[in-house]
């Protein structure tokens, strides 16, 4: 019984997301604005969400080797 709610959750779910998707690319496509500047805010968007994710994983490497270096300090004890 639990996996036919789980298929109807996943159903909703993906309808939901899929509605966002296209919302959005019609939004972007009906913009009061000229495609050369919807162009350069998507480009400098992109810019921004690569140097995020560069930080986050720069982040993400520092903590992972500190627990790695913890872990061995504490096997070597």
């Amino acid at each position: 019984m639990t996996n036919g709610r789980n298929g109807i959750v996943a159903a909703v779910g993906f309808s939901f997301l899929t509605g966002c998707l296209l919302g959005g690319i019609a939004g972007v496509l009906y913009a009061p604005q000229s495609g050369a500047r919807t162009r350069r805010k998507l480009g400098s968007l992109v810019d921004d969400v690569q140097e995020r994710a560069g930080e986050m994983t720069e982040d993400a490497t520092g903590a992972i080797q500190s627990v790695v270096d913890r872990g061995r300090r504490a096997v070597n004890v």
